[in-house]
């Protein structure tokens, strides 16, 4: 009897075919495992093991372009110009208007309504940097990226805005929450447990404040700001976010972090002429703050956020200013920076 017959021949080829494809679909449910068991990996002390229990948050991707990956390394061997002398100045009450990045994605229309009165706001306040990271002005630093607004319109309007007398110029940027820096710099975000990145629910990646590059970067915006003629800076959301998602460890409470950082920054900043500020209610940040930056329209909270910050304020007409569309007349009291768009409407 044969036997390879061309029957057992045809039965063996189909065997062979479909050992082939079970090894296949083996291999693949085996890969998809491994996949899902990836978010679950804990690397610590250079071991990795498995923790089911952690609670996950999912991260998403953005469209948003990359940092160049070069590591971030800031001039500080040149002086700053001297271009005013703030810092040095008494603090006085402001009253003023303030411009959003969404404003300056119609910079014409900010134009219009800086021109339709002959007399400028006593103060202007400019946001030039995103939450994602994104500039709204021509910076230098390396690996900066700029927003889609008309960068070098609004690079024109700032240098007439600081040779403007009498006008006092304030930047605000966002701080800890830069996505395009955390991307190139994924050692200073705030991580999960599964050593991804946490994200906030605007889809944002936050900075940890601790980390030496995070301040260096945060240094070299406000050196940069200050050779373009502003008066102040205003870095905002200057936190640690209290999701118990992220990995926090330290023996310093996240109010105290943020805080040592603030005063860091601040410390390394007294060489420049730009007075140095936080958008936190926190009273341990504000202590490390020439002015406190408070956002609300809410007339009934603002005797509440005053108290709370008491202790860390001599003039609180002069030192706590509130960023409010309000007419409410509990605001009146303190420093007041309205939207210059709206305000111009009315």
């Amino acid at each position: 009897m044969r036997l390879f017959t061309y029957q057992n021949k045809r039965r063996l080829r189909i065997f062979l075919i479909l050992l082939a494809l079970l090894a296949v679909i083996i291999l693949f449910l085996c890969l998809c495992r491994f996949i899902y068991l990836q978010r679950y990996l804990v690397f610590e002390d250079g071991k990795v093991a498995l923790d089911f229990e952690q609670d996950l948050q999912e991260t998403m991707q953005h469209d948003t372009p990359q940092w160049d990956p070069q590591e971030l390394q800031l001039i500080t061997d040149e002086p700053v110009a001297q271009v005013s002398a703030a810092a040095d100045a008494p603090l006085e009450k402001l009253s003023g208007s303030y411009i959003t990045t969404q404003m300056l994605l119609d910079i014409d229309s900010v134009v219009a309504a800086l021109s339709q009165s002959a007399d400028l706001p006593d103060t202007l306040m400019l946001d030039l940097k995103s939450i994602y990271g994104n500039f709204y002005y021509s910076s230098d630093l390396p690996g900066a990226l700029t927003s889609s607004a008309e960068i070098q319109t609004i690079d024109r309007l700032i240098g007439e805005l600081s040779q403007r007398d009498g006008l006092y110029l304030i930047a605000r940027v966002s701080s800890l929450s830069d996505t395009n820096f955390a991307l190139a710099n994924q050692s200073c975000g705030l991580p999960l447990r599964s050593g991804a990145l946490w994200m906030s629910d605007e889809g944002c990646y936050w900075l940890d404040p601790m980390k030496e590059t995070v301040q260096e970067y945060l240094v070299g915006i406000a050196e940069e700001l200050a050779h373009m003629g502003f008066d102040e800076i205003v870095f905002d959301d200057f936190r640690i976010p209290d999701s118990t998602n992220i990995v926090y460890k330290s023996e310093l409470t996240r109010s105290e972090a943020a805080a040592e950082a603030a005063k860091a920054i601040r410390e390394r900043l007294q060489h420049t002429p730009i007075r140095v500020c936080f958008n936190s209610s926190d009273s341990l940040v504000a202590a490390h703050s020439d002015r406190v930056y408070l956002v609300t329209q809410d007339g009934s909270s603002v005797a509440e956020l005053v108290r709370s910050l008491e202790e860390n304020v001599s003039d609180p007409a002069a030192e706590i200013v509130f960023l409010t569309p309000s007419r409410d007349t509990r605001f009146e009291d303190y420093s007041i920076l309205r939207p210059l768009i709206e305000e111009r409407q009315q």
